[in-house]
């Protein structure tokens, strides 16, 4: 049971597809590399069956199919799922994606194009992503194409916090790159994309059109490097930008998430997608990494820009090539961020911006088993300017309080 759920965090429903991830880095194949790493070396069963749950649809079951290949790119996934709740409406969920490499070799050009009616969500994607490498500087870069429609169909297994009943379409570029020299590693990306955005409206407006309309565009950057300062201790930093432009406040899932990825972002992981799901339960706190990546702060904070800085500082105590412990290392961490004031009211009346900071400790762990691997992180963010809006408020908590949460994925 453990690796079937470190199997669907990892790849979402047995794969990410490709949504909107403005702040992911990829591999060559289009892969967040988060998991490009874990995926490679697999060669996957044609059907495996999958299994999670929510508030709406209860227990859900189904099967997860790969089309086999003989080289380590991926061909395709197909997911079929059904709800076990008796009630519950858009019981059956499907899933499809084909990639496709349209040129390969030192020059790699990537077709994928993806469809899904997946528990309350309906869309479609078709992206391009062309690689290459320079062996003399040890960097991979990739330039892409994305176009991706989202709608929603059923808002039972919409959490209200993080989606509103409405539609996008949206399309544009990015960039991204992974320069490695020894141990020290720099990733760097970018992405813009135009787009409308399409709701009911309420009530019907004067000219009889059932909705309304409304144009965007987002943009978000961000650049990270991580690098060894002493024998055993590494530090870490990175810097994000994300702003939406348009004439209408941003509906939620389409707002610069604050504390971590956006709801687009984690709609590919079954255990984050829906309201109710097994790592978004009330009372649990649960850290997905993404965007600014304040993660003191609670994942339904949003706004129509915010920048991010993070540092962290770990130190390893034990590292070993064998067995399911493979490395143990302590951290601390800041976390310091400016906003709009959508996110949060500022605390100086009639300033424009929020300030906002955390920071904290932590225990930072990479496990295997077999040919899967996986980091995890245990951390305190133990001050929280914003002690109103931290992701964990104990009772009568102030800016220092003693506040937890888990993940399954390297904070950056």
């Amino acid at each position: 049971m453990l690796q079937l759920l470190l199997s669907l965090v990892a790849s979402g429903t047995g794969g990410a597809w490709p949504v909107s991830g403005p702040s992911q880095t990829v591999d060559s194949a289009g892969r967040p590399d988060s998991v490009a790493r874990r995926t490679r070396a697999l060669r996957p069963r044609p059907l495996l069956p999958v299994l999670w749950s929510n508030d709406y649809g209860g227990v859900t079951v189904g099967l997860r199919g790969r089309p086999a290949r003989d080289d380590d790119a991926e061909r395709g996934l197909l997911v079929a799922s059904a709800a076990t709740r008796g009630g519950a409406a858009s019981a059956i969920s499907l899933y499809g994606r084909w990639n496709n490499a349209v040129a390969r070799g030192p020059r790699r050009v990537a077709m994928s194009v993806a469809a899904w009616s997946v528990e309350g969500r309906s869309g479609a994607s078709i992206s391009f992503d062309r690689s290459w490498q320079h062996g003399d500087i040890g960097a991979v870069r990739h330039v892409g194409v994305v176009a991706l429609w989202m709608a929603t169909t059923n808002l039972g297994y919409l959490d209200p916090r993080l989606w509103e009943d409405a539609g996008s379409i949206e399309v544009g570029p990015w960039i991204s790159t992974v320069v490695r020299h020894g141990e020290t590693v720099l990733r760097a990306r970018g992405a813009v994309s135009l787009g409308l955005v399409y709701q009911h409206a309420t009530p019907v407006v004067a000219s009889g059109r059932p909705y309304l309309y409304h144009g965007f565009n987002r943009t978000t950057g961000e650049v990270s490097v991580r690098t060894p300062v002493a024998r055993g201790t590494t530090f870490g930093a990175r810097v994000f930008a994300g702003a939406y432009l348009g004439p209408s406040k941003p509906v939620r899932q389409l707002r610069i998430a604050v504390a971590g990825a956006d709801p687009y972002a984690t709609f590919a992981n079954p255990l984050l997608r829906s309201r109710g799901a097994l790592l978004v339960r009330p009372d649990f706190h649960y850290h997905a990494p993404g965007g600014p990546n304040l993660r003191g702060f609670r994942n339904d904070l949003g706004g129509r820009w915010a920048v991010g800085v993070n540092l962290e500082l770990m130190r390893t105590v034990a590292r070993r090539n064998a067995g399911f412990l493979r490395e143990v290392a302590l951290g601390a961490f800041v976390d310091l961020g400016v906003a709009d004031t959508l996110v949060a009211p500022s605390s100086s009346p009639g300033r424009w911006y929020t300030t906002l900071y955390d920071g904290g400790v932590g225990i930072v762990t990479r496990h295997r088993v077999k040919d899967m691997e996986w980091t995890m992180r245990f951390e305190l963010p133990l001050a929280v300017n914003r002690w109103d809006v931290a992701a964990h408020d104990p009772a009568n908590s102030t800016r220092f309080a003693l506040r937890w949460q888990v993940s399954l994925e390297p904070s950056f």
